[in-house]
């Protein structure tokens, strides 16, 4: 690697794409590569490495920061070669372990200690229903899996560790009696500290760092990062990051959110989310001659509360009152509205229910909501952060980067060889009070139908 000032390098290893940018400390993304993501271990890791190398492209490399999917993985063998295929966080073959491990040890105490409520996808419920995990070497997961490969040693960090279902979120280590459970030991996970240094790819002793769970390093980039503020990620799903100065109340148990802490360690963040809401976008978009363009333009032309109250749930609800049966539906409908107010209602109620979620999350903490910062490609639609700008409580700001996991990592990777790590630019968003107050009648609305009771 040539010399120079020096670089910073962030990896996102996500569902659908794998990304890594480099930037100059504290400056926007000089170079950017990214590839769908392959479903196999060896595949992923060789393209990450193969676009790191060329992002880098002779630059002399500070540290590099590693963020993504949670849950999933694949266990190790001795040499650190994947002694198995991926397993994805999508993969359902856990259930059965997962209600045995709800039955066992109970939801509300596995939520109280670990931050997560189990579910097929947690990684404590995997190790029980795999066959044989009593010989592997060590069990990393998806963005780990790269760490891994570039310093020759185990790697994760606590906020990914705190999706597993066995790791004790106050004391900050894995909990011996949940992984009993799994016939595995806490030697056989990797430490979660989350900074070695390369022996790999880069030049010998570059930090590597990994920065922790996606929507977490996401919402660090965002400017996130004190009690009360809030990041709102738009992408294949949404997620609503909301920090605290301490964890939920018990009475979060079984609400689909979960808590860990932040990625700088500072705080504590709950996580909730809405799923289907890329589905949901990808379906009106598909009745606009599949143009986002048109669809903007279209639920633009509206330019005002419809009126309409719409449940957005294509297939369930999850947090903030898990509800599987819950459909799509459109209430108030008449001769007089178009397929545009229908698509703007879609808009309005998929914003009501982030609104519901940081609420909810609120209520849990004792926190006041403040700022939110919205992230994601899907935020360069115009009328959909228009009317977020005029839901969500407190000001509202778009993030100008769509790469905000990467921006994050590479930042967290600064921060732990002591740079400065600004938060992202952004723009705040235009509001209307007289327009808010209408948008807040619906709100109520959408409540009252949404809890299926009248509204407080």
């Amino acid at each position: 690697m040539a010399g120079g000032p020096g670089v910073l390098a962030g990896i996102d290893v996500g569902t659908t794409n794998c990304k890594v940018s480099v930037y100059p400390p504290g400056g926007p993304a000089i170079a950017t590569r990214r590839r769908p993501t392959p479903p196999g271990a060896a595949e992923l890791v060789a393209g990450v490495l193969d676009d790191l190398r060329t992002c880098l492209d002779g630059r002399r490399p500070l540290a590099v920061g590693v963020t993504g999917v949670a849950e999933g993985g694949v266990p190790l063998d001795a040499g650190l070669r994947p002694a198995g295929p991926l397993i994805w966080w999508h993969d359902r073959r856990a259930e059965d372990a997962a209600r045995r491990l709800a039955d066992e040890v109970g939801r509300a105490e596995l939520f109280r200690r670990t931050g997560v409520d189990v579910a097929a996808k947690t990684p404590l419920a995997l190790w029980c229903w795999h066959a044989d995990l009593t010989r592997m070497r060590a069990w990393v997961g998806v963005p780990e899996l790269v760490a891994t490969a570039l310093c020759g040693e185990p790697l994760t960090d606590r906020t990914l560790a705190g999706r597993s279902g066995a790791f004790d979120q106050r004391a900050g280590s894995w909990a011996d009696d949940l992984l009993a459970l799994a016939g595995i030991r806490a030697d056989q996970l990797p430490d979660p500290r989350g900074i070695g240094s390369a022996r790999h790819v880069l030049p010998t002793g570059t930090p590597v760092v990994v920065a922790g769970h996606d929507h977490l390093v996401a919402a660090y980039a965002a400017g996130a990062r004190e009690p009360g503020e809030v990041a709102d990620s738009l992408g294949t799903a949404e997620a609503v990051v909301m920090l605290a100065s301490s964890p939920p109340s018990e009475d979060a148990a079984g609400t689909g959110v979960s808590w860990n802490r932040t990625a700088d360690g500072r705080h504590w963040a709950l996580v909730s989310g809405f799923p289907a809401s890329g589905r949901l976008v990808e379906w009106l978009r598909a009745r606009c001659a599949g143009d986002y363009d048109t669809l903007d333009a279209l639920t633009g032309a509206v330019g005002k509360p419809t009126g309409l109250v719409v449940l957005p749930y294509l297939a369930g609800r999850a947090a903030p009152a898990p509800d599987p049966g819950r459909g799509l539906s459109i209430r108030g409908l008449t001769a007089r509205h178009r397929f545009a107010d229908v698509a703007a209602g879609v808009l309005e109620g998929a914003c009501f229910h982030a609104r519901w979620m940081a609420e909810r999350q609120a209520r849990h903490t004792g926190t006041e909501l403040g700022p939110v910062t919205v992230l994601g490609g899907p935020a360069r639609g115009r009328t959909w952060m228009n009317v977020k700008a005029h839901v969500l409580p407190g000001p509202v700001r778009r993030l100008r980067t769509v790469d905000a996991a990467c921006a994050g990592a590479a930042g967290l990777a600064g921060r732990a060889i002591g740079l400065p790590a600004p938060a992202a630019g952004s723009e705040e968003l235009p509001r209307d009070d007289v327009l808010a107050g209408r948008y807040e009648a619906v709100y109520r609305d959408f409540l009252s139908h949404a809890r299926g009771v009248a509204a407080a």
